[in-house]
């Protein structure tokens, strides 16, 4: 049990120091009034139903090629596969859909990867509205998001690891103009895992979503910019009871600082049994989307808890890993709920 309670401890200690540490950060800085102003919101979300099962709380864990779109650092352990390949699917709300995919590669230098990720809007409609009020029908627009990257990540020492990804991201809203509908921009994304020695716990920080100002038409306006620490560990590996290896109950806590909303915090679990079947579970706790809606009330945006759920099966087959997940999540009143289903091969 004394892993356990210094797991505890070191939980505690780590969020106190980084709300210190976001404090002395102008750029970071807690109680921000800068909310709402970002743009290319589909970088932000979230492409794995294992990590979304355990709401999004996954800068500490080692996803193989899934962590593509989480922390890059997570890159550098494929579960001793040479090759992992990712595919994923998202339900996302007014029947928005996003898909993604990736691969890594183990190689003696390190482990590379690919990624790539789109938005299927549906159908909209678009409307344009003159000075006098007159309305004219411009029939369906031809929206589209998409990004394509590629990441890196090497072991420095057996307790220390290091990612870096770049991608390129593109936005099409529909509308052509003089200034053209689309676009573009390039963004980066950083992070470590450090395995702290305090039984299986490993501390992390990763960076999401850094670039310039993207521009549409003559209005430039900023990305998604996310900073996150987290803690993660397998408790069972943490206590003094009898273990077989083949069971795990990892629980993960991210601390968020996001550019555009108020700071979260995020914790999530994950119970394997028979490292075959997996449950998890998290809350957060967020700001409902339903809470930025103009009202007559002048009462503040309320914090409410968010919560998601999740399963999945692995399964292997000679030198092969599959292993398929889904995950539900509560995006709030507005957005309603979210589904996702992946599946990742590990040779």
């Amino acid at each position: 049990m004394t892993h356990a309670r210094s797991f505890v401890a070191a939980l505690v200690a780590a969020f106190v120091a980084s709300s210190s540490a976001f404090a002395q950060i102008p750029a970071l800085t807690f109680n921000q009034t800068k909310l709402g102003q970002a743009g290319m919101k589909f970088l932000e979300i979230g492409q794995s139903a294992r990590a979304e099962g355990m709401g999004g709380a996954v800068t500490g864990l080692e996803m193989g090629a899934a962590s593509m779109f989480y922390n890059p650092a997570g890159l550098a352990n494929t579960a001793g596969k040479c090759n992992d390949v990712y595919l994923a699917h998202t339900e996302w709300a007014a029947d928005v859909a996003l898909n993604a995919v990736a691969v890594a590669r183990n190689t003696p230098y390190g482990v590379f990867g690919v990624s790539a990720m789109a938005v299927d809007y549906g159908t909209v409609k678009g409307y344009q509205m003159t000075v006098s009020g007159a309305v004219t029908g411009l029939g369906n627009l031809d929206l589209s998001s998409m990004a394509i990257g590629v990441g890196a990540a090497r072991k420095v020492t057996d307790k220390f690891q290091i990612g870096l990804a770049g991608r390129y991201a593109v936005e099409d809203l529909g509308l052509v103009n003089s200034s053209g509908s689309k676009t573009s921009v390039f963004v980066f994304d950083a992070g470590t895992l450090y395995r702290t020695g305090v039984g299986s716990s490993v501390l992390s920080m990763s960076i999401r979503n850094f670039s310039r100002q993207a521009r549409h038409q003559d209005e430039g306006y900023d990305l998604p910019l996310i900073f996150r620490i987290g803690l993660a560990a397998d408790l069972l590996n943490m206590t003094d009871m009898p273990s077989d290896n083949m069971s795990s109950l990892v629980v993960s806590a991210d601390a968020l600082h996001p550019r555009d909303r108020a700071e979260e915090l995020v914790i999530g679990a994950e119970y394997g049994l028979m490292q075959k079947v997996f449950l998890r579970g998290a809350f957060r706790t967020g700001r409902d989307y339903a809470n930025f809606v103009p009202k007559v009330s002048t009462t503040p945006p309320m914090t409410t808890s968010l919560v998601s759920l999740g399963a999945g099966i692995r399964h292997t087959i000679g030198p092969t890993a599959v292993g398929v997940n889904y995950a539900w999540s509560n995006a709030g009143s507005l957005l309603g709920s979210v589904h996702r289903f992946d599946v990742q091969v590990g040779f």
